[in-house]
């Protein structure tokens, strides 16, 4: 096991940051980032497309259904990490030093450490704890269920759809970059992380609403769905770059719960 870790028996382990990690979630957001920004090309030169009966509908279901997958992400995170492998080292990692020394006085709270580097990446509301950008992730889910039942079900439509449209382009970008805003800016609020993230659910179901009126293109609409897939994978994989490069710059080495 000692080997394993890389560690010689009865030291202490010092977590490294997986390079390969961290690059994946790099690419993934540039990824994101050109499948966002080919998508007003795509609107100006929408390709070539069918109709089928209620299309619409089909849509707005679709997208209801990645929402509840989003609320899933947010209410239980570590189910939809993509990291199997990462979990099992966080395991080791702890054994080894519960074996070793006595445990760390920092606890779990909202699934997040207890310690002052995590303080503004969680919500306190009277005696509970709560992540804040996983709870501003379920609750825009919620609220974007609510809209695409008056959109796509009750056949509401905004004033101005371009408008619209540009509103969501930009949620959608500042929820991608967000985990670079908060570090350039040093931003530790989680008030900010719980708005944030609000705006980034919305941003996908702004951006599929003005489609109704300016291109009813069912191959649009089937490109923004698996792109918005591909923004929540990149979302996770963006938030767990973060935590474990705060992790990594931790001088507590007596810490059981650190990102690895």
């Amino acid at each position: 096991m000692e080997r394993l870790l890389g560690v010689s028996k009865g030291a202490v382990p010092i977590l490294t940051q997986p390079k390969h990690k961290s690059n994946s979630a790099v690419i993934a957001l540039v990824i994101s980032l050109a499948g966002l920004s080919f998508f007003p090309f795509l609107l100006l030169n929408p390709p070539p497309t069918i109709i089928i009966p209620w299309q619409t509908r089909l849509v707005g279901s679709l997208f209801a259904l990645i929402c509840i997958f989003g609320i899933v992400a947010g209410v239980s995170p570590r189910h939809c990490s993509f990291s199997f492998r990462s979990r099992r080292k966080h395991t080791e990692v702890k054994s080894s030093k519960s074996n070793s020394q006595p445990s760390s006085s920092i606890q779990k709270r909202g699934h997040h450490p207890t310690c002052e580097a995590y303080a503004g990446h969680v919500l306190k509301i009277q005696s509970r704890t709560l992540c804040a950008g996983c709870s501003g992730l379920v609750t825009g889910a919620a609220f974007a269920i609510l809209g695409t039942v008056f959109v796509f079900f009750m056949g509401w439509q905004f004033y101005d759809p371009y408008l619209v449209f540009w509103i969501g382009f930009f949620f959608v970008f500042f929820g991608l970059i967000q985990h670079l805003i908060y570090q350039i800016l040093k931003v530790n609020q989680g008030t900010v992380r719980f708005i944030v993230n609000i705006l980034f659910v919305l941003g996908p179901f702004l951006l599929l609403a003005s489609l109704i009126p300016i291109s009813n293109n069912l191959t649009l609409a089937g490109y923004l769905l698996l792109l918005t897939l591909y923004w929540i994978f990149t979302r996770i994989a963006m938030s767990q770059r973060s935590h474990r490069l705060m992790c990594k710059r931790c001088t507590d080495l007596t810490c059981a719960l650190r990102e690895v």
